[in-house]
């Protein structure tokens, strides 16, 4: 016998699409709330210039991006108490500047990433021409062990191409789309 939740839950009919769209889409746009008691909040606790989102927020801007489809701008709307225009210049630059670095960030790793990619496509196809061409003449074992390494350096390139680059591109495209946000302010108190 099937205890109860199991064909309760059955019934659950979620879209992760309807929920975006629900709570996050505004005319056109995902707009994302970050609620600020102090604005001394949205930067990193020991970050005396004030240059660094602070994680908790970089963090909850991001897994909110992260559902929202690409076809969407992002508005980044910053509830806090008044502050001047010029900090409000400020901390866009500081919002885009943190997304910019992540880029470059991403960027770096993609080009890291093609360079292994080249490296493992060289192995592999060095060994493989290196076990055909000592066939007969190598222990079977040793053969064997050279043509097996050859295809797994193979393998290997093609998972580094098609799922780690292809992952990487993805989250480039999320920093992107952030980068590209426009900051709002509302003042609650």
């Amino acid at each position: 016998m099937k205890p109860h939740f199991i064909f309760k839950n059955r019934k659950i009919r979620f879209r992760e699409a309807d929920y975006v769209e629900k709570h996050y889409i505004r005319n056109q746009k995902a707009v994302i709330p970050i609620k600020l008691d102090s604005i001394q909040d949205l930067y990193m606790k020991h970050d005396y210039n004030n240059l660094d989102l602070s994680d908790e927020v970089s963090n909850y801007i991001e897994e909110i991006a992260y559902i929202i489809p690409l076809k969407y701008p992002i508005v980044l709307e910053i509830h806090c108490p008044k502050i001047p225009e010029e900090q409000q210049e400020r901390i866009r630059k500081v919002i885009k500047n943190n997304y910019g670095m992540d880029i470059d960030d991403r960027d770096y790793d993609v080009k890291v990433a093609y360079q292994k990619c080249i490296f493992l496509f060289i192995l592999g196809a060095l060994l493989l021409f290196l076990a055909t061409t000592l066939e007969g003449r190598l222990s079977a074992f040793i053969e064997e062990f050279i043509y097996i390494a050859g295809w797994v350096a193979l393998w290997e390139m093609f998972e580094c191409l098609l799922l780690d680059t292809a992952q990487k591109r993805i989250e480039r495209l999320n920093k992107l789309q952030l980068y590209d946000s426009d900051v709002t302010f509302v003042f609650d108190r």
